[in-house]
């Protein structure tokens, strides 16, 4: 499929030298990795947009159970919009090479025992998607960008407003594992979807 196509073409990107999937089957990194990961989200973490947080860890657990569940049946995730495409890929990758052997050994789902938000930050970045003209722009972005570029800087205030995406880092705990889901959103659009970009810092 084309669209698929051009997502690997824009949006491959290199694993983190610390991840392995033959070794940690799912992770794909030591729990001392990520502790140490966990320290730098802390220190970096700027809180500014509040959220309901309770709801949040919610739902974060119901989509890193279905990430985790989606990873184990061998499907693709860029079929669906709850990863962005680096690390939906990402995780085609790790999946491919995987020891299914080891896999099937895996608990069926996690039972998380504790959920922690690390971080909350701003980023003046583009927001990614599966479903994206080339993974970047919808048709709302690709308007903005045609407007801003026939205008020109005479219409200061869309000339200058910049992408801006909210992250949050999320550290879940259970008796196999040591997780941390970096989630995204695109703070310009009403009412837009998490997404989940990065996971243990695969990426």
């Amino acid at each position: 499929m084309i669209r698929k196509f051009v997502l690997y073409l824009f949006h491959e990107k290199q694993l983190c030298k610390n991840s392995c999937s033959q070794k940690y089957p799912w992770g794909w990194k030591s729990k001392n990795c990520i502790v140490d990961y966990k320290q730098i989200i802390k220190n970096n973490n700027n809180t500014t947009n509040k959220i309901n947080e309770n709801n949040f860890l919610k739902n974060s657990i119901i989509y890193y159970n279905k990430i985790y569940k989606t990873y184990l049946s061998e499907k693709d995730f860029l079929d669906f919009e709850f990863t962005t495409p680096k690390l939906s890929i990402a995780l085609n990758n790790l999946r491919e090479s995987s020891n299914n052997e080891l896999l099937l050994k895996l608990p069926k789902e996690i039972r998380v025992n504790k959920s922690i938000i690390l971080s909350n930050n701003i980023n003046n970045d583009l927001t990614t998607n599966n479903f994206k003209f080339l993974g970047y722009y919808n048709k709302d972005e690709i308007a903005h960008q045609i407007i801003t570029g026939a205008i020109g800087p005479e219409i200061r205030h869309l000339w200058e407003q910049l992408p801006s995406k909210q992250i949050i880092n999320v550290l879940h705990q259970s008796d196999n594992y040591y997780d941390i889901i970096e989630w995204e959103r695109n703070l310009l659009e009403s009412d837009s979807e998490w997404q989940v970009s990065n996971i243990n810092k695969i990426i």
